[in-house]
């Protein structure tokens, strides 16, 4: 069973035209899967990464002028129960028994497409960005068709996928591919080109050769479009206006493939009412947080917009857009031209109109422009510009209204991806034409099996005003409510260590983890500091146990509230303590969980943190979960009293059919005073075509009363020309 394994040695399949009319339908009885190459003799990724795999899987592949057609083999010691979430698309790999492939048609290593599908048929489709290090974007959706077979002891599937739906240059007779296969009874993810068990399967440095027998035909030129038409029901009371008001929809999105690799999407008068609703948190920290982005005209190619800067430095955050004050505001439209121009170089330009909402916000245009070079092997150099513009372009005082950001960044991949750096230099400047509009960055991972660390540096100047962005850290709250600026610089590293216990059928690994941040002013003065130090235990059955301690010294530069205390605290620093503990696990169970408790110093009292998941899935047609986050504040000086939060969510799936969905969301929220119920039927009729009708009721909880309600309907329809 022992072999050996060489990373980084090319493998390769051939895949030939066929002129055979392939029935999908998972059965493989066609005469070319029998002739075809095999892409076979599986590696173990998890939970070794020297081994062959258990479960092993045989992989064929052949094309005609419009498809690609995969076929796979996946042998198994389970006969029709296999592991599912559900039946909904777009499961996560991980945590599903499931075959996938991933696709670097221009052998960049930087940026491809995946395609998998479940012993039972769901398929699940995303883009592999920035190499493949966090895995793949399951939020793009692409035309693809996928049906299996289950046997005893194994189960058979084919892919058909358009050619008009990848993106590849038509003269390469070479792409990049990998397969990959996850087991879950038997614990184990496999792959066709072998992946080290510390990198994603989706990594993009691990793949093999697809030699085609000739170069693939581009497909640009397709047109497809998705018109929509919605009805909502709607009756706010919280407000004056307490009318029950109903308001028709419509409005288009189109897809232009001007090449194989480059796209023109445009929208007129989008809506995105049947968007799942964000998962509530209790915060209790002193800046802003986010939540990602769910709309679908954001999303393909967003690595070119949303992956500038870092997760705290972010020149460009698509929710920003149709919002304003923390009110919605309408899109009128927009356009987006995105993807490759040749092997080397990316373009991505996105432009967004919103409507005037009047005594709220203007009227304002959203562009963002970048450009991306590959450099080296996986690497690439990016220069971006965006700006908003408020119309009228200036006010009664003859004052112009805008905000601009531009910058340069470098991304290093070394070849084997055991290096990853980045380097980025900003300027944002506004109608003030303030001083100190720069922000810079650099830092640098090394990873390795057993060793995991990161070295980081953030500046981020007084004036670094980005409308568009998200940069929480910079912006405080003063004692007269307004919102004020604070320049910063941040030095940071992580790390962890591994050891490993392969011959135990317990435990995994085990290892230390720390962190730790230094926060000073541009001018070296100290702001404050946190560290966080740990063990972690990994347990051969996917279950985890992590105990950790933190230490903090957080500034308050004025006088700042605790949610649900009745006193502000004072600036200056605070020593902060916590000690905690968590487990996980893992999702193989029908039956699983995770929780964290925490208890520690807490500004000038004690804080006692407890939050914990728990999900079972009977079958793949149900998946049910409750979440729970609570927040106790006590032994504060009298004054600021004592306080207890409370968010409890549940999320109700069930799969009638792979095509036919009802999804339900309860939340219940002390800090916000409110108790949502967001209920959504999605019936997907054919391809990109869909009916919703969603729900949603908001409620306040003391005294308990209608806060709003909403009833939507809405229906698209995909067509090509």
């Amino acid at each position: 069973m022992n072999s050996v394994c060489i990373y980084g040695q090319t493998q390769s399949i051939h895949i030939n035209k066929s002129n055979e009319t392939i029935i999908l339908d998972g059965l493989l009885n066609e005469a070319i899967w029998k002739s075809a190459e095999k892409a076979e003799a599986f590696q173990m990724s998890y939970p070794h990464d020297t081994l062959k795999a258990v479960s092993q899987t045989e992989v064929m592949l052949c094309y005609n002028d419009n498809f690609l057609y995969i076929a796979a083999i996946c042998h198994a010691n389970t006969d029709g129960d296999y592991i599912a979430q559900s039946l909904k698309r777009d499961f996560s790999f991980p945590v599903n028994d499931a075959f996938a492939v991933f696709i670097d048609a221009f052998q960049d290593k930087a940026t491809g497409f995946s395609f998998a599908v479940s012993p039972y048929g769901v398929q699940r489709d995303g883009i592999v960005s920035r190499g493949g290090e966090h895995g793949v974007t399951t939020s793009w959706d692409g035309v693809w068709f996928a049906e299996v077979n289950q046997e005893e002891n194994l189960w058979t599937l084919e892919m058909a996928i358009p050619f008009n739906t990848l993106r590849f240059k038509s003269d390469e007779s070479t792409w990049r591919i990998n397969f990959a296969r996850n087991d879950l009874k038997r614990n184990e993810i496999s792959t066709w080109a072998p992946v080290p068990r510390n990198f994603n399967v989706a990594t993009l440095a691990f793949t093999g050769e697809l030699l085609w027998d000739q170069p693939p035909k581009s497909k640009g030129g397709t047109v497809n479009l998705n018109p929509y038409a919605a009805m909502a029901v709607s009756k706010d009371l919280a407000s004056t206006d307490t009318k029950t008001k109903g308001k028709p929809n419509g409005g288009i999105d189109a897809k232009w493939a001007i090449t194989s690799a480059l796209n023109l999407d445009i929208t007129i008068n989008p809506d995105f009412s049947q968007v799942e609703v964000d998962q509530q948190v209790i915060n209790l920290d002193r800046f802003e947080i986010s939540f990602p982005e769910r709309r679908f005209f954001f999303l393909e190619n967003s690595d070119l917009f949303s992956g500038l800067g870092n997760s705290r430095v972010r020149p460009f955050f698509s929710r920003r857009i149709g919002v304003s004050g923390g009110e919605s505001t309408r899109i009128l439209g927009g356009l987006k031209l995105s993807g490759k121009i040749n092997k080397d170089w990316r373009i991505g330009l996105l432009d967004v109109q919103t409507a005037k909402v009047k005594d709220i916000a203007l009227s304002e245009n959203y562009l963002v422009a970048t450009i991306e070079r590959r450099v080296l092997q996986g690497s690439t150099f990016d220069a971006f510009v965006t700006n908003r513009q408020a119309f009228p372009t200036k006010d009664s005082l003859g004052q112009k209204n805008y905000n601009t950001t531009a910058g340069a960044e470098f991304n290093f991949r070394s070849k084997n991806s055991n290096i990853v750096s980045k380097a980025f230099l900003h300027y944002a400047t506004n109608n003030e034409k303030l001083n100190d509009g720069f922000a810079f960055g650099a830092k640098t991972r090394y990873k390795t099996r057993k060793i995991n660390v990161f070295l980081g540096v953030d500046a981020v100047g007084e004036n670094y005003i980005t409308d568009m962005g998200y940069v929480p850290r910079l912006y405080y709250t003063n004692d007269l409510g307004e919102s004020v600026r604070k320049d910063y610089v941040q030095y940071r590293t992580n790390g962890s260590y591994r050891f490993y216990f392969k011959k135990s059928k317990i435990i995994d690994f085990m290892g230390p983890f720390y962190g730790f941040n230094l926060y000073t002013h541009k001018n070296f003065n100290y702001q404050e500091h946190d560290l966080e130090v740990g063990w972690n235990i990994k347990f051969m059955n996917s279950s985890s146990l992590e105990f950790s301690y933190e230490e903090s010294n957080p500034i308050l530069f004025y006088n700042f509230s605790l949610s649900g205390l009745n006193a502000a605290f004072a600036p200056g620093n605070y020593h902060q303590n916590f000690l905690n503990a968590a487990f996980n696990t893992g999702k193989r169970q029908k039956l699983n969980g995770s929780g964290t408790i925490g208890y520690g110093q807490k500004y000038l009292g004690k804080q006692l943190s407890i939050k914990g998941e728990m999900n079972y899935r009977p079958k793949p047609w149900g998946a049910f979960s409750v979440n729970l986050s609570y927040q106790d504040l006590f032994d504060f000086p009298e004054i600021y009293g004592e306080a207890s939060l409370l968010l409890i969510g549940t999320k109700t799936e069930i799969s009638f059919t792979r095509d036919l969905f009802w999804t339900t969301f309860l939340q219940y929220n002390t800090q916000q005073n409110n108790f949502n119920i967001n209920t959504r039927f999605q019936w997907r009729f054919r391809p990109m075509s869909d009916l919703y009708f969603v729900i949603t009721n908001n409620y306040f909880l003391d005294p308990f009363a209608t806060k709003d309600w909403m009833f939507v309907l809405k229906a698209n329809y995909s067509f090509n020309l």
